[in-house]
């Protein structure tokens, strides 16, 4: 049975992560990453291997000896730039630079599952191609859409991948039909002003005020313009203004982002941020530089194809395995822009444990449950098997 086969190579899966783990690197310079990931392919053999894939993207194709189907497996490899604080035995040797988002354990179960697939190559009717993306935390960019242009998804006919997922408990695997994590916009605004000493704050105008009369501001824009029966999100996350107590700030620098799901909300997110802006500059006597960058899709699954992941979910790891995501996540993955061009689904592969802390996603101090690796690498495996 395929999750006897899985169960059996979990060591070899945990010394595979933890290698991974070890030497991060950030999106578009995973050399070294992506030269690991060829190596384990031509370990397991079977496989057709292009490298360099937009570049240091990297696809492989196992065929079948039956006419069928092109499905396609996707994992990410780039890791961020984070100091780690885990205390692991197996901490980032890359210093600065870590898997804060479990991209070490997406290539570990796309791996897992290409062993898999490679003992079973006389049960696959037709092709699998597996996905091996580079620059998938290089938001706007990404990887996806450039890894597309090179051809990832000709002749496909479904793409499935999953991310892990700490709020879900080890053994449990997520799903949702339509809406399952939101689309992600950059903006950074730069604010002009007056320099003056403080205690004579009529001869200067006041960035500071004016940057924080615009955070307060937008806070209305999702209570009060974007309908309670939809999801958006605004938030602030740096600030930037003054050298010293006693002058006015003749700058100030705020970024942020937005995340929604539905285009008709992400316009009017844009749309009432730039009017609000302009209107509290022109009040105040600032001038603004604002630089609003579309990132990352709505990652949106086929329901067609999230009811039949989470039935291979049932059948390969138990029905209990198969967890029904209520509400989707303002997190965003660039896997949308494959979902954008076939049918296809994007799971939650649960990773959190009860004995230790449950740090989130991007967490300095993330840590998994690497029981989880052998449970990806079946499903992934099935998933494409089962295919037709």
């Amino acid at each position: 049975m395929i999750i006897d086969d899985a169960k059996n190579m979990q060591k070899h899966l945990v010394e595979l992560r933890e290698d991974f783990h070890r030497h991060p690197e950030i999106s578009c310079q995973e050399k070294t990453t992506a030269a690991r990931v060829v190596k384990e392919l031509q370990d397991i053999g079977g496989y057709e291997i292009s490298e360099n894939v937009y570049g240091y993207g990297i696809l492989a194709e196992i065929k079948g000896p039956k006419e069928g189907k092109t499905i396609a497996l996707r994992a990410d490899m780039d890791a961020l730039q984070i100091v780690e604080e885990t205390g692991l035995p197996f901490v980032s040797e890359n210093h600065g630079v870590m898997h804060a988002c479990g991209h070490d354990c997406h290539m570990t179960v796309l791996l897992g599952a290409a062993r898999l697939l490679q003992e079973r190559q006389a049960e696959i009717c037709g092709t699998v191609r597996l996905i091996f993306q580079p620059a998938e935390e290089n938001n706007p960019t990404g990887g996806a859409q450039g890894m597309i242009a090179a051809g990832a998804l000709e002749g496909v006919d479904a793409i499935f991948g999953m991310h892990v997922w700490p709020d879900l408990p080890v053994g449990a695997i997520g799903m949702k039909a339509g809406p399952i994590m939101a689309a992600s916009d950059h903006f950074s605004i730069t604010m002009h002003g007056k320099s003056c000493h403080a205690a004579q704050p009529d001869a200067g105008i006041d960035t500071v005020v004016a940057g924080a009369q615009f955070v307060t501001a937008i806070q209305t824009v999702v209570s009060r313009n974007v309908s309670p029966l939809k999801a958006a999100v605004i938030t602030i996350g740096s600030f930037y203004a003054g050298s010293r107590y006693n002058i006015l700030a003749e700058e100030c620098v705020i970024e942020g982002t937005c995340r929604t799901y539905e285009l008709s909300v992400r316009k009017l997110v844009e749309e009432r941020l730039r009017k609000i802006l302009d209107g509290i500059c022109t009040g105040m006597g600032t001038t603004y530089d604002l630089k609003y960058d579309h990132g990352y899709m709505a990652t949106i699954n086929d329901p067609a194809m999230a009811a039949y992941f989470t039935k291979t979910v049932e059948t390969t790891l138990g029905k209990n395995a198969a967890v029904t995501v209520e509400a989707p996540s303002m997190c965003s993955e660039d896997f949308a822009y494959y979902l954008m061009e076939k049918p296809g689904a994007f799971g939650w592969l649960g990773v959190g444990n009860r004995e230790c802390a449950n740090y989130p996603l991007h967490s300095s101090k993330l840590c998994v449950d690497e029981e989880a690796l052998w449970q990806g690498a079946a499903t992934l495996a099935a998933v494409a098997l089962n295919f037709k």
